[in-house]
């Protein structure tokens, strides 16, 4: 089992042969299983103390559904600019569908520190989007900004937009009319971060770590008060299929130090662990 540790998420699961061969991409038809691991990936293994700057969340919508991807990816981009014009120096963004199959922009936007307030920023991000979705009959009421505080604040948004797989209700199918969807995600300006640890665990102590893991995350679980976070954390190494319950990963948001805490652990009862160095 390969474990890969970032800095502020783990995965692991059963590294073999069925590895892609780069070449020609394919058009995107919507979110698949690998989009998914990528965005979850990235998110991980951002250095959030490093984040500096004034940062926000939105989440913002449109009346109408655009006819085609083309026109979706034509919004984005229009309204991207508009933001690094106004002085944001980071931008992340994701499209998800909501349930009347229509698309909206999930993202983060980061002015340098000191250069803007809530309110300038709202004021900025509201003009921005409500100009180049004026056809499509977007509303301000129907926007959402907030700010994102520190560090405490990007590991919130991590934990939202990490825990959402390909089967989330957001990320199933694509808008009526739509051939393609092309991109679904995407980051632009210096997002600090940091290469992943990565470990082969032989079959045993792979087996002990997804258990580790499972633990951990329903300890953390109860100390949030979340329940269906605990629930989830419970059930999260539940499979029926014997055949598929030997090989199933696990994914989390467990910490590099945790997860390498685990790792030590493992190495110190004498289970089969080696470090990658690549």
């Amino acid at each position: 089992m390969l474990v890969t540790a970032y800095l502020n998420g783990a995965t692991a699961g059963t590294s073999g042969s069925h590895q892609r061969v780069p070449g020609k991409r394919d058009q995107v038809k919507g979110w698949s299983s690998a989009a998914v691991r990528r965005h979850t990936a990235w998110l991980y293994s951002i250095d959030a103390p490093a984040l500096v700057g004034e940062g926000f969340a939105l989440t913002l919508t449109v009346r109408h559904c655009p006819a085609d991807s083309a026109e979706w990816h034509s919004i984005r981009r229009s309204f991207i600019r508009r933001l690094e014009r106004a002085g944001v120096i980071r931008y992340h963004w994701v499209t998800e569908w909501q349930r009347r199959g229509v698309p909206h922009l999930h993202g983060a936007v980061y002015w340098p520190a000191g250069e803007t307030t809530y309110l300038d920023a709202l004021g900025v991000i509201m003009r921005a989007w409500l100009d180049v979705t004026a056809e499509f009959g977007a509303a301000g009421s129907a926007q959402d900004v907030k700010r994102i505080d520190g560090a405490t604040g990007w590991l919130k948004y991590l934990s939202k937009h990490a825990s959402r797989g390909v089967k989330h209700y957001q990320r199933q199918g694509k808008p009526e009319g739509w051939a393609t969807t092309g991109r679904l995600w995407g980051y632009g300006g210096e997002w600090p971060a940091e290469l992943p640890m990565r470990f082969d665990l032989e079959r045993h102590a792979g087996y002990r770590y997804r258990r580790l893991v499972r633990a951990w995350t329903v300890a953390d679980a109860r100390k949030s008060g979340d329940r269906k976070r605990i629930a989830w954390a419970k059930r999260m190494l539940a499979c029926s299929d014997l055949r598929l319950s030997h090989v199933r990963g696990v994914s989390g948001w467990v910490p590099e130090s945790v997860s390498v805490a685990l790792i030590a652990l493992l190495i110190e009862q004498g289970e089969g662990v080696i470090q990658r160095d690549d």
